[in-house]
Parts: structure tokens; C-alpha cells; sequence
């Protein structure tokens, strides 16, 4: 008897993937604590702004969720005369949360760009906000959607340059999801899993870089990473960000590695840190990303938390100096 493989994977894998809960989902959890960053940054000279704020949630989120609610809740009240838009994929949160892990992730930015096309409030450019996957999909989203304006763009923990651990187990005992992990992984290249497991399309290990190339169905092109599929129009929409703002958690234990929110890389071999400007995205400016730090138009932050921890105020602040001018 003959047996789809990839399918039987797909549908294993996913069997369990409904039930994620936090703190796997990648939702924001505030904290009374103040250990973050010193907001020391100011916006560019030509600020602009924006008239409406678009938001993305993570992956295992949903747009309705209490920790997204209370991100627009804050927005809301620092800038009561802006539109602000929650981005949802369904609007039925659980579709909308189960589409943020089971999916094309091609599909899904193509989707939110015909969608935030059509609202007249964000016709005339708007800032984002992008949680973890959120941040990276918002990434795409300004690379191929040539119908939207976005002047400044913030990013939560978000995996730029790819994860190389998918973690999708909520419960460190759980000895089912983790054989599921190890399966997923064993897998990942594979056309199926690369069309229908959302964090299997910005997988990324450097220890297979040639499969990354050859297989990946998503991070790769939005990185510009193989000659062939090089969209040159892409790197321009990215490189006319007026602002970018890379949050990352030092104490990261989902986005593995976390320097991925820096668009940093681990050595495969002897595990160092490899800075962004030694990157083959960098050098060889792929998307615009050198452009955009040598012309300071780049700005890191490091929260002493895990991961999507992180407090009020440090919001407040990101809010106030990124999106009113420091008002």
C-alpha cells in the first residue's frame, strides 16, 4: 500500500498544534518590572507622523487576544485620533490563531496586502508593529505589497534571520510534542511541510545553508538570498523605511537563536555570535538593510526578559519617541 508521507507528517504534526498555549504562544506578556532597555534613540529628522498603526501578532496569537488588545489599548490611549488596525488572516480568532501556525506563509502576506489595500484608513501610510513572526511577516509585507506606505517599522523578538529550533511545545515534559519537534525537523525541507508549517518556512541553519537555498519556500526569498529569485523592487520598498527599530530579548529561550531579531547569525561551528555586518545579508546588502544602518536609520533595543516579556512603559516609550515624535 502505497502512503503520502509528507501528508501523513502534515497531519501528525498538526493534530496537536490547535491547543498551543502560552507561554509558547507568542503573545505579549506584560510585566510590572522596568528592566529594559534605555530609550535613548530619537525618530529620524524627517519624522513623519503616521495617521494609523497597523499590528501583527505572533505565532500561537491571535488578533484578539488579551495581550494584543492591550497593545492597541495602550496605542489607543497615547493616540486616541489615529486608526489603529489589528491584523487578522480569519476573523474568527481560533482560525486566526491556528492559521498563524499551519499555512503557506506566502499565501497569508499576499492576503493581509490585498486586505490592508482596501482600508481606507491606511491609504495614506501608516507605522507597524510587528510581535515575533508578526514582525517578520510585516517585513514581507512591506517588501511585496506595492499598494502600502509604511514609515517606520518596530519588531518584537522577531526571527529575521531564521530560527534553527521550531518551538512549538508549550510543556517541557511533553515527550509527544517534542517527537513531533524532532520529526518536523527531520522534515523540514520537505515541499509539503515547507507549504503547510508556518515556522518550518523561516528555518534556517547555517550548518545546511546549500538545503536552505534549495527548499526554502519563504525567508529565503524575502532575504533575498538566492540569485535567482532576487527581487530588486523588494530591497527598494524595504530601504525607504524612514525607521527601523530591532527589539530583542537577552533572555530569549523560544526564539532560538535570539540574536535572529538583530538580523545576527550563530556560527554553526564554533557557536559565536556573528555580527550582522559580517552577514552575507549585509555585506552583499540583499534587502537594504545596510543602507538603512549606515544612514542610522537602524535602532537596537535588548529587554532582560524572555521572550514577548516586556513592560508597559517600555511600549509607552516605543510609542511616544517612535510613532509622536517624543510627545
Amino acid at each position: 500500500m502505497w502512503i503520502n508521507l509528507p501528508n501523513l507528517i502534515v497531519s501528525y504534526l498538526g493534530s496537536g498544534l490547535g491547543s498551543i498555549q502560552a507561554p509558547i504562544a507568542m503573545t505579549p506578556s506584560f510585566v510590572d518590572n522596568s528592566s529594559t532597555a534605555d530609550i535613548s534613540w530619537g525618530p529620524p529628522s524627517n519624522f513623519t507622523k503616521p495617521e494609523a498603526v497597523v499590528i501583527w501578532h505572533g505565532l500561537g496569537d491571535n488578533f484578539n487576544s488579551s495581550g494584543m488588545v492591550h497593545v492597541k489599548n495602550i496605542i489607543q490611549q497615547l493616540m486616541p485620533e489615529i486608526y489603529i488596525h489589528s491584523v487578522a488572516v480569519d476573523e474568527n480568532p481560533s482560525l486566526d490563531e491556528r492559521r498563524s501556525m499551519m499555512g503557506n506563509a506566502n499565501d497569508e502576506v499576499d492576503l493581509v496586502c490585498e486586505k490592508l489595500s482596501k482600508v481606507p484608513q491606511l491609504q495614506r501610510g501608516f507605522g507597524a508593529i510587528g510581535f515575533s513572526q508578526g514582525g517578520l511577516f510585516l517585513r514581507a509585507l512591506i517588501e511585496r505589497c506595492p499598494n502600502i506606505s509604511v514609515s517606520t517599522l518596530v519588531t518584537f523578538g522577531s526571527p529575521h534571520m531564521g530560527v534553527s529550533e521550531l518551538p512549538l511545545c508549550a510543556d517541557e515534559n511533553d515527550w509527544l510534542c517534542k517527537k513531533k519537534n524532532e520529526i518536523l525537523k527531520r522534515q523540514v525541507w520537505n515541499v509539503a511541510i515547507q507549504k503547510s508549517i508556518i515556522p518550518a518556512q523561516y528555518f534556517r541553519n547555517l550548518a545546511e545553508y546549500d538545503k536552505y537555498l534549495e527548499n526554502s519556500r519563504f525567508l529565503a526569498d524575502i532575504n533575498n538570498e538566492r540569485d535567482e529569485t532576487f527581487d530588486t523592487l523588494a530591497k527598494e520598498r524595504f530601504g525607504k523605511l524612514e525607521k527601523l527599530v530591532l527589539v530583542k530579548f537577552s533572555k530569549d529561550t523560544t526564539l532560538v537563536p535570539k540574536e535572529s531579531a538583530w538580523f545576527q547569525e550563530v556560527d554553526p561551528k564554533e557557536g559565536y555570535i556573528v555580527d550582522m555586518r559580517q552577514t552575507r545579508l549585509y555585506k552583499e546588502d540583499l534587502i537594504g538593510f545596510r543602507r538603512l544602518h549606515k544612514e542610522d536609520r537602524v535602532d537596537f533595543y535588548t529587554i532582560e526578559e524572555d521572550h514577548m516579556r516586556f513592560s508597559d512603559s517600555f511600549l509607552v516609550d516605543i510609542v511616544s519617541k517612535y510613532f509622536m515624535n517624543g510627545l
